[in-house]
């Protein structure tokens, strides 16, 4: 089953896109399918370290400061 799906994209976002399907030998549908595929699976992964973090926060879990730069590399 499918839904459909539609939205409006400025002329230079659909040349864009026009341009890599026809490089592709793709129709729009389908790099559209694959770009919210890959968009959805960043921002669910996104959504679900915040949840982690707060989870970790309202348990007590927190880290100083210097601890979260040297794990990130910034100190």
């Amino acid at each position: 089953m499918t839904t459909v799906i539609s939205f409006r994209a400025d002329d230079t976002l659909a040349a864009a896109l026009d341009q890599l399907a026809r490089a592709t030998h793709r129709d729009r549908p389908y790099h559209l399918r694959q770009a919210l595929a890959q968009y959805l699976e960043r921002q669910a992964w996104h959504v679900a370290a915040i949840d982690e973090g707060l989870a970790d926060a309202n348990a007590g879990h927190l880290l100083d400061h210097v601890e979260i730069e040297r794990k990130w590399g910034l100190a």
